[in-house]
């Protein structure tokens, strides 16, 4: 069983910014003490009052806390693919790959309904869903290319390249590279690099939630971090996935496992205290203000859109607050040591799930309450699951 973390983002609350960043230090260090394969980090913009907070480069921050940690992995939950430009990302997490010697995970997602998007490319807007997936789609298809391919080429909708209109005037650089020039010296191809330290990249992880997107990393080979379905939603969503890949490589693949061997990645809102009543207690607060915003930036994180298509909203189901709704539906991993282990059993007996990450934001939670969290997981928690595969093995 893989386990992998997170770090706390304060949502919602105006956090001086060296303080953040202090924290998320202190984080990936216990994670790196606690065993965790891989700490993964948001990328947000804009967030000057408290929503939504995280860092605006993840694969930045991410090298830092492998130059403070051993083991630990990095991975971005996720890279805004329609928010960047391909080329600078596939090289920015080419070189940080070797800079990590390899501990380094991709995530990739599309974004949340935000100004973000529309800031840093017009066809990026979430206003328009059909056109930031396809510019997703295609960003992606371009970053694959620059690390898989030594003479880059590209024409699609929204990019080209080589841009048209370069001609080298020195034949030095030319004359003996049919690869990347034409015998007039006008250029055909990039040599973009560095090539990704792990090969032929690191491995992919696109954050989803609707089963749409389940489908669509199925049909590319990747994997998929989901964090926001009931617990019939991910049976749906995963079984799905299960179904495109396995048409995909033509063969059947188990519940939860990605034919290239990847884990889908089932990453849950956590909050951890010695009582079931401490961690409820602490974390609803902040749980019914974070999802009272959150549903304004996406629509798909509405009540509805958690479930499965089978499941139906009751009246009472519209009475709860969000944080009961989200535990009677199993969104949550809050609770007690025990609580948590017994609901990830679940997921890992019926599912198959062998990957699942924290993501401590409970909201207005003191930092050292959600590190004593992570460090109760890790104590209590992670052995269980050490445990029962030890017995399995015998």
């Amino acid at each position: 069983m893989r386990f992998d973390g997170n770090v706390y983002y304060h949502e919602l609350e105006v956090y001086p910014e060296d303080k953040l960043f202090d924290e998320w230090r202190e984080t990936a260090m216990l994670l790196d003490q606690g065993g965790f394969t891989t700490c993964w980090l948001g990328e947000h913009h804009f967030w000057y009052r408290g929503y939504p907070v995280a860092c605006p480069n993840p694969v930045l921050v991410g090298l830092h806390l492998a130059s403070v940690t051993r083991n630990l992995r990095m991975g971005q939950s996720a890279c805004i693919l329609p928010d960047h430009h391909p080329l600078r990302l596939a090289e920015d997490i080419a070189t940080a790959d070797h800079l990590v010697k390899g501990r380094l995970d991709i995530g990739i997602a599309r974004g949340t309904n935000s100004s973000a998007g529309i800031q840093f490319k017009r066809e990026a807007d979430r206003r328009d869903p059909k056109t930031n997936y396809r510019l997703f789609a295609e960003v992606l298809d371009i970053m694959i290319k620059c690390w898989t391919e030594d003479a880059m080429s590209h024409e699609g909708e929204f990019y080209t390249f080589p841009v048209p209109g370069w001609s080298e005037q020195d034949e030095r650089f030319y004359k003996d590279d049919p690869d990347h020039y034409h015998p007039d010296g006008s250029l055909k191809a990039l040599g973009v690099t560095p090539k990704p330290y792990q090969k032929p990249y690191p491995p992919i992880w696109q954050s989803a939630d609707n089963t749409m997107s389940y489908a669509f990393a199925a049909e590319r080979g990747h994997s998929v971090i989901g964090i926001n379905r009931s617990f019939e939603g991910t049976r749906e969503a995963w079984t799905k996935y299960q179904e495109v890949a396995s048409e995909q490589c033509g063969r059947q693949l188990e519940m939860g496992v990605c034919a290239n061997g990847q884990t889908l990645n089932l990453m849950r809102t956590f909050h951890i205290a010695e009582t079931q009543e401490e961690a409820e207690r602490e974390a609803r607060p902040g749980i019914n203000a974070f999802y009272d915003a959150a549903t304004g930036l996406n629509p798909n994180w509405a009540r509805k859109g958690l479930l499965a298509k089978h499941e139906s909203i009751s009246d009472e189901d519209e009475n709860l607050d969000w944080f009961d709704f989200l535990q009677k539906y199993e969104v949550l991993a809050v609770g007690s040591p025990d609580f948590v282990a017994e609901r990830i059993h679940k997921f890992r007996e019926e599912l198959n799930c062998q990957h699942f990450t924290l993501w401590p934001n409970p909201g207005f939670v003191p930092f050292r309450k959600v590190l004593r969290g992570i460090e109760l997981f890790a104590e209590r928690v992670i052995p269980q699951f050490e445990r029962t595969e030890a017995e399995a093995a015998e």
